[in-house]
């Protein structure tokens, strides 16, 4: 047995020495290789970098995918400039707009393909937007319409387009999706186009809880938080950015204006409401970035004195202040204690997840902003479904109609900031601050 194994061990040695420059140059080669492979793949354009994992919380389908995401998959037939404005995409090669503002005729640029290779036509255009009418008039050329003029309509058309199986049209191609409870559990993006930037991996979670412990046990690489806890500003390798979101939504208490009726009662909740930090607040319902932001409103900051003197000739017995986010309760707290403690009246919390907004006080809770600085929706007196606070103004009601009738930027400007003036006025709703979003990034 030992005499076969001392063969064997003579017979590879006199083939290495044989070839013994062969065996060299491909050790020398692998070494190469892998002293060398980031500029080897480089070289071919192939990425080198594992993905990028980031963790958000959230329950996602593909109908409502964070902004941040559904722009990278995709495009719509309109962006957005720095100001807010709704300019034509990338997508388009020129638009007209006809017949009195009512139709816009988008001509697309011809080179453009689905990221499935499919080429993109104007007969893929599916928004389905109430009122109005979409009319392909060639592959390349598509007609949008409604029945009035309807200024807003290039806000609406920023939707980027996807498809159910997730095509699209922008930088990032999703490679595998998985689901958990049919909510999307992971959502793998690769780039299309630019071969030489890593893959981004996002992984969804429930809770707060949930992301900031998928960072911590190394999940995920990034996470973005409303609220930040005090270890991460000592962690070693990691990075915190603070910023405020001034593009999605703001927290403000929303006033029943057919249960508290009166003007002065209203105005009167607002002086005694605490309001923070003046570099996180919210003055009115339209994004300070919009063209039509008005900073010279009624500001409302906290003034108990004028608040006594509004409520001299009011009475009220109790007010409920109900609370939607269990993550606004201590500010809830803090406003149910001012209110009690400057104007004397009893105040209540109520925890509801889904309010009755056909029978409350207040609420504090989120309000939407919009792209368009349109806000038809949430305070014209016909919109019951949507008018929370049940505002019923004429002259608002006016402000509003002519504000998404009017196609000229600078007159609809005045009219979006008189409309601003007179909402304040009537202060159908406290505004109080914008959310402060935590990006924890784990540096290299």
């Amino acid at each position: 047995m030992l005499t076969k194994i001392k063969f064997k061990l003579e017979l590879l040695w006199l083939y290495f020495k044989k070839h013994t420059f062969i065996f060299i140059g491909i050790f020398l080669v692998i070494i190469s290789v892998v002293i060398f492979r980031k500029k080897i793949l480089g070289f071919y354009n192939l990425p080198v970098w594992h993905p990028h994992y980031i963790g958000l919380e959230g329950r996602y389908t593909i109908d409502n995918l964070p902004d941040d995401i559904s722009q990278k998959i995709s495009l719509g037939l309109s962006v957005l400039s720095e100001n807010q404005k709704a300019i034509i995409s990338p997508l388009v090669e020129s638009l007209e707009i006809q017949n009195n503002n009512k139709d816009y005729i988008f001509t697309l640029k011809n080179n453009l393909s689905w990221s499935n290779g499919k080429k993109f036509t104007a007969y893929d255009v599916n928004y389905e937007i109430p009122g109005i009418t979409i009319t392909p008039l060639s592959p390349s050329v598509i007609k949008i319409s409604s029945e009035t003029e309807f200024t807003p309509i290039m806000s609406l058309l920023t939707e980027p387009l996807i498809k159910k199986n997730f095509d699209g049209l922008g930088d990032y191609v999703v490679s595998k999706v998985t689901y958990q409870e049919g909510y999307i559990k992971t959502l793998h993006l690769k780039p299309r186009y630019k071969k030489d930037i890593s893959s981004i991996e996002y992984r969804f979670y429930f809770n707060q809880a949930d992301v900031i412990h998928a960072y911590k046990i190394g999940n995920v690489d990034e996470i973005k938080i409303n609220s930040l806890p005090t270890e991460f500003t000592q962690w070693h390798k990691t990075n915190v950015n603070k910023q405020i979101e001034t593009t999605e939504k703001y927290v403000a208490v929303f006033i029943n204006t057919q249960k508290l009726g009166s003007r002065q009662l209203r105005q009167a909740l607002a002086y005694a409401t605490p309001k923070g930090d003046k570099n996180e607040r919210a003055l009115g319902p339209i994004s300070p970035n919009s063209w039509a932001y008005y900073p010279n409103i009624k500001e409302y900051n906290l003034n108990k004195t004028r608040a006594k003197e509004l409520l001299k000739e009011e009475k009220i017995e109790h007010l409920n202040l109900s609370v939607n986010d269990r993550q606004l309760l201590p500010l809830a707290e803090e406003i149910k204690t001012s209110w009690q403690n400057t104007l004397e009246i009893p105040v209540s919390i109520t925890i509801e997840n889904q309010p009755n907004f056909d029978n409350y006080d207040t609420i504090l809770t989120y309000g939407a902003i919009t792209k368009d600085p349109d806000q038809y929706l949430f305070w014209h007196s016909t919109q019951t479904n949507t008018n929370i606070t049940k505002l019923n103004n004429p002259r608002i009601d006016k402000l509003l109609e002519e504000g998404r009738q009017t196609n000229d930027q600078i007159e609809r400007k005045k009219i979006y900031q008189e409309f601003q003036t007179y909402l304040l006025e009537e202060a159908p709703a406290i505004f109080l601050y914008y959310p402060t979003v935590y990006t924890i990034t784990r540096s290299k």
